[in-house]
């Protein structure tokens, strides 16, 4: 018995590193978050963060560079299985028009996401933002959301 315990311990350990080395950065209930690059910049090149509501974590990560926004991808995660996850993921384009996206992510264990193609200049000072909802269920931004701003 002891033997199960320490390992479930030990697997939940690495899933909390997993989800601390995945997030850098982490927002408030409908706030939002700055990424940084190594050198202190502020940057979208990969940049990621969290936002823990009540029923689970939802992630955004944010790939491109300067105002280029090649994707984001909406993501959870869990230590089991997941299912029926929908995501939603906004911002404004470079020329003010706002812009939304969805998906439902495939099950699977430990994580699921939806990858948003976006390959599009995003309006400076802007937020890429991602909510996540259980899928046909309820209205979004109910728990919180994560963002990510957009700068030069």
């Amino acid at each position: 018995m002891c033997k199960s315990i320490r390992i479930l311990v030990s697997l939940f350990s690495v899933f909390l590193i997993g989800l601390a080395a995945a997030s850098p950065a982490s927002a408030e209930k409908g706030g939002r978050a700055l990424a940084f690059s190594p050198d202190g910049g502020v940057t979208t090149m990969g940049a990621s963060t969290c936002n823990w509501p009540t029923w689970g974590p939802v992630c955004l990560n944010v790939n491109g560079g300067g105002l280029f926004v090649a994707s984001a991808t909406g993501s959870t995660t869990a230590g089991a299985w997941i299912c029926n996850k929908e995501f939603h993921v906004w911002g404004t384009y470079e020329n003010g028009v706002n812009w939304n996206r969805y998906g439902v992510a495939d099950c699977g264990v430990g994580r699921v996401w939806v990858d948003f193609g976006l390959n599009a200049n995003m309006r400076d000072g802007s937020s890429i933002c991602a909510d996540m909802k259980e899928y046909g269920t309820g209205g979004w931004h109910a728990n919180g959301y994560a963002c990510i701003n957009i700068h030069r």
